[in-house]
């Protein structure tokens, strides 16, 4: 379930890419136009950037490329037969310098988006909001692209027809936040929240509260940091960026976005009462969103805040509420109804503990609201490193006071959550694999049950979505 790769038409000569990059010119400087890292894309005329990783190394494809029609190549090692290209210390670094000279160059407005849970949903409210106010004119990817490779591939993709440029911006070892935030030089920063996530490589909570705080350090003297107001260790990286602006979103009572209610509906979406105290509005306004439970109001607020900003005044309701009607991304929280009125929540992208408990929270509401059995299919969460057992007996207790009428645990440490289930009367099973938990799950579900399925990208899980619909199909 990786993410695509969009193709860009980037421009550059060899010689200021040799420039940029602080490398050295391999033969003669040529025209580029368009960056790659994939030789199964187009090469004809692009510069080809060799990476390397645990399982692959781009310099085997070097010549390839240029077989292929790559105006040059980027290296970290001399090739035999080499005559076009640019040698580097490290082409993941010059990968950035070269997004990041592209963004200079481009010069309009980037927003960023970190934390450890919401980003994606977060960036796809902002997205939503500014593509109403921009027509046509919004730069940003769907997906996962939010690492050292992905972000720069991003920030190549703005044109001179785009306006403004939404960037998400994720971490699993010290030091990538802050490399992407000068990359990307945002002006404007969400910080959703922080919690455990990637704790194998960002060690413990206050670790991770120093990476995800690393969002602001892109910012210049002129750009707004966003933040959520209820988190405290969020408002805690404010005070060390004292040079920074910022606004604040939340339920808390000063929060320049104040939620005083919200309303929801039975397929989740909500009813938002919010009051703004900002330079551009002092009022309450009421916005609909579809989006997601509490985990889709914050989003909906900091895509207010973003907008708002961006646009130097106070923007209508309505405009706000039709834009957002439309916001949301396939495995992230997104309700899909078969036939039988069963209500599969989709949230089979990746997981961690923050992003259970918020997903928890809303498949609860909604089973409520429509008074249907809750069904919880919970993978486990990876690369929890030394925190791995302790944070999957946390959900485990979470699990338990869910009121589920049954869960599937998925692969792993998921087993943690039987016992504790099983103590709390509800039906637990283990599956060693999706496929295993689809099994399962046929043979338990029943119509008109609400099901979570909430899982690291690892399990696979949006095989079982896929099985459920097959099975059940999907209502018209």
């Amino acid at each position: 379930m990786a993410s695509l790769i969009p193709p860009n038409s980037a421009d550059f000569s060899l010689s200021e890419v040799a420039t940029v990059c602080a490398g050295t010119l391999l033969g003669a400087s040529a025209e580029c136009v368009g960056v790659t890292t994939d030789t199964r894309a187009e090469l004809r005329g692009q510069l080809f950037v060799a990476l390397k990783g645990e399982r692959f190394d781009g310099h085997d494809f070097a010549l390839q490329a240029l077989e292929q029609g790559a105006a040059g190549v980027v290296v970290e090692r001399e090739l035999p037969g080499l005559r076009s290209g640019v040698l580097v210390g490290s082409t993941l670094s010059a990968l950035g310098a070269l997004a990041a000279a592209h963004r200079q160059r481009w010069a309009k407005r980037i927003v960023g988006v970190a934390g450890s849970a919401g980003k994606t949903t977060t960036r796809s409210a902002i997205t939503a909001l500014l593509g109403a106010l921009h027509p046509g004119a919004v730069h940003f990817a769907s997906g996962n692209l939010n690492n050292l490779i992905g972000v720069p591939m991003v920030l190549l993709g703005l044109k001179p027809e785009h306006s403004v440029g939404v960037v998400e911006i994720g971490t699993n070892a010290p030091g990538e936040v802050r490399a992407l935030s000068v990359m990307a030089k945002p002006d404007l920063a969400v910080l959703t929240l922080i919690g455990i996530e990637h704790s194998e490589g960002l060690g413990d909570l206050d670790g991770i509260e120093r990476e995800e705080g690393e969002i602001w350090s892109g910012l210049g003297s002129e750009g707004i940091a966003i933040a959520n107001a209820d988190d405290e260790r969020v408002q805690r990286t404010l005070q060390t960026v004292s040079h920074v602006r910022s606004l604040s979103y939340g339920f808390a009572e000063g929060a320049n976005y104040r939620l005083r209610a919200r309303t929801p509906s039975a397929l989740g979406g909500s009813s938002l009462e919010v009051e703004r105290r900002t330079a551009f509005a002092q009022d309450t306004i009421r916005i609909e969103t579809s989006l997601l439970g509490q985990a889709g109001a914050y989003a909906t607020l900091a895509a207010l805040a973003v907008g708002e900003w961006l646009s130097q005044a106070a923007l209508a309701p309505e405009l706000v509420s039709g834009a957002l009607s439309a916001a949301g991304e396939p495995g992230r929280l997104t309700p899909i109804e078969l036939k039988d009125g069963t209500i599969v929540l989709d949230d089979s992208y990746n997981s961690n503990p923050a992003s259970v408990k918020s997903s928890l929270a809303t498949a609860r509401e909604i089973a409520r609201a429509r008074s249907a059995r809750l069904v919880l299919v919970i993978g486990e969460m990876r690369e929890l490193g030394a925190l791995a057992a302790e944070q999957h007996a946390e959900v485990g207790a979470w699990l338990a006071e869910s009121g589920a009428a049954l869960l599937v645990a998925v692969m792993g440490d998921a087993a943690r959550f039987i016992a504790p289930a099983r103590s709390a009367g509800i039906d637990a099973s283990f599956a060693e694999s999706s496929e295993q938990a689809l099994e399962i799950l046929l043979a338990s579900i029943t119509p008109k049950d609400v099901v979570l399925v909430k899982a690291s990208r690892g399990v696979r899980a949006e095989r079982l979505v896929r099985g459920l619909c097959d099975a059940k199909g999907r209502a018209a």
